[in-house]
């Protein structure tokens, strides 16, 4: 038996239509702080489109660097990559 007004509120909310491309990407890398003094697990900053404001939220990994864990930030949206970005990195 299920219950569907139950079922609706576990729904998780629209993902964003917002994908950055690879310049915008490092403009919110540039204000990411150090992974292993930052104590939240997540960090989200703003960069600005014109008039309007977007989000990037990057998310604290331990990774194993050695013998040491180490934190890391990692990105788990998706990248556009324009041809003008190919052509700076060529």
């Amino acid at each position: 038996m299920t219950n569907s007004s139950n079922s609706s509120s576990t729904k998780l909310p629209p993902a964003s239509k917002f994908i950055p491309n690879l310049e915008q990407l490092h403009r919110a890398i540039a204000d990411l702080p150090d992974a292993e003094t930052f104590e939240e697990d997540t960090f989200t900053t703003t960069i600005l489109l014109q008039t309007v404001a977007k989000q990037i939220t990057f998310t604290k990994k331990k990774i194993q660097r050695g013998s040491h864990l180490v934190g890391r930030w990692i990105y788990e949206g998706k990248i556009l990559i324009r041809n003008q970005d190919q052509d700076r990195v060529s």
